[in-house]
């Protein structure tokens, strides 16, 4: 808990109603950093005021009112409007919901930030109302308590062994690295470790966040694009637990001022799963990053990606070409290696060779030569590129074309006979193309060996288990940009939440997808270096559809939903 400061919202609320002197505040000051509590509880504490005087004074401000929570009839489909996660999490109960609205119970002053990461994670608007933090408590217990319970048990059993193990709570000390280890090899932190490994795997994470802050350790698990917080371990097991994964993935851990990438493979529930290590030196201790490569989750087949019939035919016809250069774009984690592993899985045959050069491999694919970039000792992409054209391939992965030297790689490939495969971080396709152009590419060089650019983004699919289906206003349809004509009187549908998607309404993501396909006008364009507008324009003309438009077909096709479509086209 950061230190109290005048510029405190609540603070300054206190201060503005003359409900806090020069005194008190240093009093509170002073107490807060001693005791580390939040500063709501401080107030209440040293009985400057009393919570329903200090909540009717938070509502005033938000322009919202105190409501009696243990009077309030709250029915389940507004309970499963919030998994059990948030509510934890943030502290809130829902008590109140509408078709895209809720109405969540907070106990203390919400900064703007905390609401738009609340309604960023709900996906839907929010309004807030104030209750007695005591009820907040017992209804989230009441409401969400089943979910964790087996979480909260090992939690238990595991604060049970470390405090009759003395010796394992007095040697973890920063300065102690002999107590260290013998912490992070004792059973109980190898057993904790195991359990949220197995817990992420069975709930799909794509990446578990170990972040050890001031007075708490929070463990994070990303699942469909969103973050869940599990219950939170021990402060004290921050050390242990982030050296046991160190250790678990070979790194130093007596070094802890410097970033560090490992591995770890281990078998799960029958499954092989590699998880890429990454460690941050922070304020307070490592941040520990996991990245979750689970086989059986992804998989990498062309058929199973979800393009639409019309660009999954343009594309398998466009990587059957003997040479060109293929560019997939989109942000972090919009699922481009995956579709390039997909392209290079199907190409993958006795008669081809091979050759990828990443940072790091992701996949390990039998048949296919993958280099791993390592720019600390020198082995970067322009070196590990030069020496692929020497290695005969047909086709080669580079893992980003991130500058000059990259591309001009890539087109010389190209120009050489090679199919060339790289991604690119641009907002949509036709971006790619000023994108290189930017990079002092010669256009004429991009015009004649540019095959096709996909751009893509991955968005949640709605939980087949608590499908709703419901008739879309005219609001909704003018967000979108279509009409009641381009419905043709198809129902909408959203997931309500249940057991399956915890409480989230989503299972699984599906991508959306547009395809620029190289074409003559669009070479002509190009040369004559035409903005991004123009060229996507042109695009449109000839075919293309965007994100965007995909993206209401997958709504129409009730795959996903409007916020999910409006969040990432």
């Amino acid at each position: 808990m950061p230190h109290v400061a005048a510029q405190d919202p609540l603070v300054e609320l206190l201060l503005e109603h003359g409900m806090l002197g020069p005194d008190q505040l240093d009093e509170v000051i002073e107490e807060q950093r001693r005791s580390g509590k939040p500063l709501r509880d401080v107030l209440i504490n040293l009985e400057i005021l009393t919570e329903d005087v200090l909540l009717k004074l938070i509502a005033g401000s938000l322009g919202t009112r105190v409501i009696n929570l243990p009077a309030t009839d709250i029915p389940p489909d507004v309970v499963h409007a919030v998994p059990a996660s948030v509510a934890r999490m943030y502290m809130v109960v829902p008590v109140e919901k509408g078709p895209n609205s809720l109405t969540l119970a907070v106990s203390d002053l919400i900064s703007p930030a905390i609401l738009d990461e609340i309604q960023f994670v709900l996906s839907r608007d929010v309004s807030l109302v104030l209750a007695r933090q005591d009820d907040i408590r017992t209804m989230v217990t009441q409401f969400y308590g089943d979910d964790s319970d087996s979480v909260n048990q090992m939690l238990s059993t595991l604060e049970q062994e470390i405090e009759s193990s003395e010796k394992l709570l007095e040697v973890v000390t920063p300065d102690n690295e002999k107590g260290i280890e013998e912490a992070a090899s004792s059973a109980p932190v190898i057993r904790f470790v195991h359990l949220v490994l197995y817990q992420a795997v069975q709930d799909r994470a794509s990446d578990i966040h170990f972040e050890p802050f001031e007075n708490e350790f929070k463990i994070r698990y990303r699942v469909d694009g969103a973050l869940y917080e599990m219950a939170p371990p021990p402060k004290r097991l921050a050390l242990p637990v982030i050296s046991r994964l160190k250790v678990m993935a070979n790194l130093n851990i007596a070094e802890r001022r410097l970033p560090q990438d490992g591995r770890i493979q281990l078998t799960i529930a029958g499954r092989a799963i590699d998880f890429r290590v990454s460690t941050l030196p922070t304020q307070f201790g490592e941040s520990v990053v996991l990245r979750v490569l689970d086989r059986g989750v992804v998989s990498l087949d062309l058929e199973n990606l979800g393009m639409p019939d019309d660009v999954f035919q343009q594309f398998t016809s466009d990587i059957d070409k003997p040479n060109g250069i293929i560019v997939v774009t989109g942000p972090t984690g919009s699922g481009k290696t995956t579709t390039l592993y997909s392209a290079l899985r199907r190409l993958n045959t006795i008669e081809g060779k091979l050759l990828t050069a990443e940072d790091p491999v992701e996949y390990e694919i039998d048949g296919i030569v993958q280099v791993p970039i390592n720019e600390a000792i020198g082995n970067t992409f322009e070196r590990v590129l030069r020496a692929f054209l020497r290695q005969d391939p047909d086709v080669i992965m580079i893992g980003e074309i991130r500058d000059l030297t990259t591309a001009h790689i890539a087109i010389h490939a190209s120009l050489t006979g090679h199919l060339v495969f790289s991604t690119l971080h641009t907002n949509d396709a036709a971006g790619a193309v000023t994108r290189l152009i930017d990079m002092d590419v010669e256009p004429y060089l991009i015009s004649s060996t540019l095959e096709a650019v996909i751009g893509q983004r991955l968005v949640r699919r709605i939980c087949l288990n608590c499908k709703t289906p419901y008739k879309p206003d005219r609001d909704i349809l003018e967000r979108l940009g279509i009409t009641e004509a381009d419905v043709q009187g198809r129902d909408f549908a959203y997931g309500t939440g249940c057991g399956s998607c915890n409480n989230t309404g989503y299972r699984g993501r599906k991508g959306v997808y547009e395809y620029l396909a190289m074409s003559d006008p669009l070479r002509e364009l190009i040369n004559q270096r035409q903005p991004t507008l123009v060229i996507r324009n042109k695009a449109m003309e000839l075919g293309m559809r965007t994100l965007r438009q995909d993206g209401i077909r997958n709504i129409l096709d009730g795959y996903t939903t409007v916020d999910e479509v409006l969040r990432y086209t």
